[in-house]
């Protein structure tokens, strides 16, 4: 057997018409031998750093460390490295800059602002978005909009009608769309959100609690709060049981992302499940098929599909309110 097609099967040359019984015994043999490429040779020969790059607002949020783990198992998987970056609230494109500068093959942005990074940034590498406008770009996102209308529809259904809404200040796309979805469905049921029922701050867990304590200093206050995601909630929980409230029987509160922490507090927390594994998965295998020519480049026309988790959190709105 020959050096070349021998070469061919262990760098995953895409062009490379060999037979699949070939194909087999060279990977056999190499895994018996224990054979691992040459990293720096490859890169050389084919002016690529088998390297990728993922920006994320926090890692300190359980849902983009699923986004990260899921991307990073399948480079792996295709012989791709991964540097991470936190970009914040405001530095994408300082991090997008850096990233390029390392020669990294493509680029994965999740929910950090991409809209706000100037195109021709974009156009430097191989991009894909997750969770934001794709537009030339090409991405993956979920069904942002139905989360906040799924909570929505949630509390309407158990009676409440005063209800608050705790969201992020900064200006990301599936946030936005959570928020629209949810006033879009209290719109449709003849239902205001008052400027003082909707409270704003960084998504941290002690903005959800700082938010959460300013809510219940109104009168009246919110029967109910959906917050814009589950560490936000999970702060705005606090809160309320510090306050002495009983939840859900005072007051219910509604996440989204479904994070691990969602059944390790108490009561456990009512939240929309959106499929953060599966979305740095497909993002990471679209940004492969991107760099190696198989991909299309156009965004997934299909929203990834997300579904309310009722727990303990939510209840029949109080009988004493109006």
């Amino acid at each position: 057997m020959s050096q070349p097609t021998v070469s061919l099967v262990l760098s995953r040359n895409p062009t490379a018409r060999i037979s699949v019984e070939t194909r087999a015994r060279i990977i056999k043999a190499a895994e018996e031998l224990r054979y691992s490429p040459n990293l720096v040779a490859r890169s050389l020969v084919r002016s690529r750093s088998y390297a990728l790059g993922i920006i994320v607002p926090d890692f300190r949020n359980p849902f983009f460390a699923d986004v990260v783990s899921s991307a990073e198992r399948v480079a792996a998987q295709e012989g791709y490295a991964v540097l991470l970056c936190e970009a914040g609230e405001g530095n994408a494109a300082k991090y997008l800059d850096a990233l390029h500068a390392r020669i990294i093959d493509g680029v994965i942005i999740d929910a950090v602002g991409a809209a706000s990074v100037h195109a021709d940034l974009l156009d430097r590498t191989n991009v894909v978005l997750i969770d934001q406008i794709a537009g030339r770009w090409p991405g993956i996102a979920t069904d942002a909009e139905s989360a906040g209308a799924q909570a929505a529809d949630h509390l309407i259904g158990l009676g409440h009608r005063r209800i608050a809404f705790i969201g992020p200040a900064i200006d990301a796309h599936s946030f936005r769309m959570r928020e629209r979805g949810f006033w879009k469905r209290l719109d449709a049921n003849g239902l205001s959100l008052p400027s003082e029922y909707l409270a704003r701050g960084n998504a941290t867990a002690q903005e959800g609690r700082n938010a959460m304590r300013s809510l219940l200093s109104l009168d009246p206050r919110p029967t109910a709060v959906f917050c814009a995601n589950d560490v936000i909630a999970i702060g705005a929980l606090k809160a309320a049981l510090a306050a002495g409230l009983r939840v859900p029987e005072d007051i219910s509160v509604v996440g989204c992302d479904d994070i691990e922490l969602c059944q390790l507090v108490t009561p456990e927390l009512t939240t929309v499940k959106v499929p953060a594994r599966e979305l740095g998965g497909r993002a990471a295998r679209l940004l492969i098929r991107t760099i190696e020519g198989k991909g299309s480049g156009k965004r997934l026309s299909r929203l990834l599909p997300v579904e309310l988790v009722q727990r303990g959190t939510t209840g029949p709105v109080p009988e004493a309110a109006p």
